[in-house]
């Protein structure tokens, strides 16, 4: 008799095992990581890799002011220096960010290189960008990052698009 108690606990064990490992893969979605470029005049690419991370990830309604925060570092390639108005951006790698500086008010930033951390001070090598930020824009359940034509007061120039939950962010990029 003890052998066959043995057998169904066993049986039983493995069963809820499956179950459990079924019900994880169900549950759980993907998120992958992505690469947007964009070829311009000059010739100039822009490149940005980025991994698509869930809007929730990241409290932006309660996110300290001004910090240099970044959703798991996305980077920004330029093949070119990129001479805005008054911003020089030389080639190089960039990881992306965003800077709070009220509660509707959001900055695009640059740090130079490849930055691990998610949040960190702002400091003088931060290149902040000419940026529009709404929450009007609907909402993105994860992170996504393009280069898009400007329209009104970025009619004409390339603009780097940011959208995560309900924060979607424009800033120039070249002109």
């Amino acid at each position: 008799m003890r052998k066959c108690g043995n057998r169904k606990e066993i049986h039983r064990l493995l069963l809820l095992g499956l179950f459990l490992i079924g019900s994880a893969a169900v549950v759980d979605h993907p998120h992958f990581g992505k690469t947007v470029t964009a070829s311009l005049p000059g010739p100039v690419e822009l490149s940005v890799r980025y991994s698509t991370v869930p809007a929730q990830e990241m409290d932006t309604e309660g996110a300290p002011l001004g910090k240099f925060l970044n959703p798991r570092a996305p980077i920004l390639e330029l093949s070119e220096t990129v001479r805005l108005d008054s911003t020089e951006i030389p080639s190089g790698n960039y990881t992306i960010g965003l800077i709070k500086n009220g509660s509707d008010d959001w900055t695009l930033a640059l740090h130079p290189g490849r930055l691990r951390q998610k949040e960190v001070a702002v400091t003088p090598n931060i290149i902040l960008l000419n940026t529009l930020s709404s929450r009007s824009s609907g909402r993105s359940d994860h992170l996504v990052i393009d280069f898009n034509p400007g329209t009104g007061r970025f009619e004409g120039k390339v603009v780097l698009t940011l959208h995560w939950g309900t924060l979607f962010l424009a800033a120039e990029i070249s002109r």
